[in-house]
């Protein structure tokens, strides 16, 4: 079973992504990419709205696409999102490496992972399909990891607290409720869990705002783990091939 934040509420930026567009496919139209040679420097920041007031992050992580230049990288992206869209456990199979990781605890092999993609306690379709709008980054060596964000995690975030909240005006809240005044808006920011917070299953969640600004509550669902899902490819003489699926550390 998976560690990490649930990835509810993602499902719907999937949409956006089609085939190649949308956050992961039509990142040349996104200031972030115009900056890959500056990981992690925050782009252009949305302006503060009467709902959500002003920015609480000066360092944001929005998705960028670092593989897309890579050789292969374009198709064998095309291919997953369609085994994806059709939910097409073979066309899916095609693109794993035999030997796939799926957990730490030995989990491993393309059998496996078709039996997880439905399975209630793993439901590794969803999981993928929830990658696929937040960007893939490259890691040493050329390999490819989805998300952007994990191969491009700050070298002073906290791997088992922090979370990336999901998008460019995620309001924070002074209490657990969305009827109430936000105290701002986080950018693709990240932040830490605060202590004690509940967590997954919880409509808010209480986080510590960047730069020790106090803590806030933003809903669960815009909150997603660093160590969360992740998935690994590499490009092999049969072309890319997916060599881990994997969540926690």
């Amino acid at each position: 079973m998976k560690t990490g934040f649930a990835t509810s509420g993602l499902l719907a930026l999937v949409l956006l992504a089609g085939c190649g567009e949308g956050p992961a496919g039509d990142m040349e139209d996104q200031p972030a990419a115009q900056e890959r040679g500056m990981p992690g420097a925050a782009p252009a920041t949305p302006p503060p709205s009467v709902e959500t007031g002003p920015v609480l992050n000066s360092a944001s992580y929005p998705p960028r696409d670092d593989c897309a230049a890579m050789p292969g990288w374009t198709e064998f992206r095309g291919k997953l999102q369609a085994a994806i869209t059709r939910r097409d456990a073979d066309a899916l199979a095609a693109l794993v490496d035999p030997d796939i990781r799926l957990d730490f605890g030995g989990g491993a092999g393309v059998k496996e992972l078709r039996r997880r993609l439905d399975d209630p306690d793993y439901l590794l379709w969803d999981e993928i399909a929830a990658l696929l709008p937040l960007g893939c980054g490259q890691q040493d060596g050329g390999a490819a990891a989805m998300p952007w964000i994990f191969a491009n995690t700050p070298a002073d975030a906290d791997a088992y607290r922090g979370m990336l909240t999901l998008g460019p005006a995620v309001p924070a809240y002074p209490k657990p409720d969305a009827g109430s005044p936000a105290s701002g808006q986080l950018n693709w920011a990240i932040v830490d869990l605060a202590e004690g917070s509940e967590g997954p299953g919880k409509p808010f969640t209480q986080i510590v705002l960047p730069g020790g600004g106090g803590t806030a509550f933003v809903e669960t669902a815009k909150l997603r783990s660093l160590i969360d899902y992740r998935l690994l490819a590499t490009d092999t003489k049969q072309g890319w091939r997916i060599t881990a699926l994997i969540a926690g550390d």
